[in-house]
């Protein structure tokens, strides 16, 4: 009976899709502040407003790196136990909270499993050349303490990086303007007027002049509050929790109203991100040598945003919708703030009863409905179609001027002249040391008559 169940496993196994390669795009952990508006010179005085990534940060994509352990190493068994270099690449934006969130992640993914020294390998070997220098007495065989696992997180500068920085002015010199339009819209001037007297009690609970304070401008007072709350910062004893849950409400949807509001700006300014996706996918397809098993973007919350909103499954109507207490039109809107290590997971199967590869994407762990479609299982041919036949041009969308080379050429006429008149100085010269010697042949001639 025993060897019937472990033959019905074994069948069941070998019938199971296999999966292929996976990508998770995530935001950074709970940080400090990066807004001068409330209790802004306790902040500053304690330089804490460079949005540092905090112990609270680090834990969450500890955890966050546990979750992907178990799924992906212990229940799959996709990725190896200890921490393969040829599996897996880390890419991060050039900010320190992202570099530390993917770091933290990380040690939660392979925590105590770093790699021991060789065993045959000379204590001398094992030491910088510094005099005095030695390790821990109790560090034995590990080559860090405690076993710790290090990685290696690849970054580009912030002025190049148009995979998980699009949204900026320097990437996208349209960036500022579609900002400037959107604040200008239906849909703000819509969710403006209901957040009306959410403002106004705002402002008087916080003893801000309301004139002229928008939404956008309570969405950085939010930011702010996030961050006191997830760090056991002090908050504003004068602000009621109605007015806080009001005001949070309307945070949830302003990134995506500043930043993305029409189909062109997202399609637009997640183009490079796509384009390096599909470049991974198709290495893993091809079982290119180059190709990884885990492909990982540490980046923050409009990045999320951005890419949730190209993959449908979010916008700023669904959730100004949602908001309004209109129809949500969209029935997979996520209409929740991506907030601290808020993830995007795609998952690249290939189905093993025709070999077709097909994606899964898991928002926060849970699997979302794909392509347009009531399931969670989009075969990766036609994902690939949609996501490129909705794709903008990002260069040519955001006016990214690239300066022409320009070959000069001179003239002839020019070349001409030049020689000419190089003649003629060489001439003058010649003719100029003949008088020379002329002259001093006349006067050792006069000398001699005399």
């Amino acid at each position: 009976m025993l060897n019937i169940v472990l033959l019905v496993v074994l069948l069941v196994e070998l019938q199971a899709d296999k999966l292929i390669q996976i990508q998770a795009l995530w935001r950074h952990g709970a940080r400090t502040p990066i807004y001068c508006n409330w209790n802004c010179m306790y902040f500053r005085s304690h330089e804490m407003l460079e949005g540092y990534l905090t112990a609270t940060g680090m834990r969450q994509h500890y955890v966050l790196g546990q979750w992907m352990r178990k799924r992906y190493i212990e229940d799959n068994k996709f990725l190896s136990e200890t921490f393969n270099a040829s599996e897996i690449t880390i890419y991060a934006t050039d900010v320190n909270r992202t570099i530390m969130s993917a770091m933290s992640n990380f040690q939660g993914m392979y925590s105590n499993n770093g790699p021991d020294v060789p065993n045959n390998v000379e204590d001398s070997f094992l030491k910088p050349p510094n005099p005095n220098a030695e390790p821990d007495v109790d560090i034995g065989k590990s080559a860090l303490r405690f076993n710790i696992q290090v990685l290696p997180i690849h970054m580009r500068t912030a002025l190049t990086d148009i995979q998980l920085r699009a949204y900026g002015s320097p990437q996208c010199a349209q960036a500022a303007r579609f900002q400037i339009e959107n604040q200008h819209t239906d849909l703000v001037k819509n969710v403006s007027e209901k957040a009306h007297d959410t403002l106004i009690q705002f402002c008087n609970e916080m003893n801000i002049d309301p004139y002229n304070f928008t939404i956008f401008n309570m969405s950085e007072y939010m930011d702010t509050f996030y961050s006191s709350i997830y760090n056991d910062y002090p908050m504003p004893t004068n602000l009621k929790k109605e007015t806080y849950d009001k005001a949070d409400s309307t945070y949830s949807l302003t990134i995506a109203l500043k930043l993305y509001q029409t189909w062109k700006q997202i399609t637009t300014q997640s183009a490079p991100f796509f384009d390096q996706f599909f470049e991974y996918t198709e290495k893993a397809l091809n079982k290119s040598q180059t190709s990884f098993k885990y492909v990982v973007y540490s980046a923050h919350d409009v990045t999320v945003q951005l890419i949730a909103s190209a993959l449908n499954i979010t916008s700023a109507e669904c959730m100004a919708q949602v908001y309004l207490g209109q129809e949500v039109q969209n029935k997979n809107c996520i209409y929740t703030y991506p907030g601290f290590a808020s993830n995007i997971i795609w998952e690249l199967w290939q189905d093993d009863t025709n070999n077709e590869p097909y994606l899964k994407i898991l928002y926060n762990g849970t699997e979302m409905n794909l392509c347009n479609q009531n399931s969670t299982k989009c075969f990766y041919k036609h994902f690939k179609e949609l996501i490129n036949a909705q794709k903008g041009n990002f260069q040519n969308d955001c006016d990214i001027e690239i300066e022409p080379i320009i070959e000069y050429r001179v003239p002839i006429w020019m070349t001409t002249l030049t020689i000419i008149f190089i003649v003629i100085i060489v001439g003058f010269c010649f003719y100029g040391i003949y008088l020379y010697k002329q002259i001093r042949q006349d006067r050792t001639l006069l000398s001699q008559n005399l």
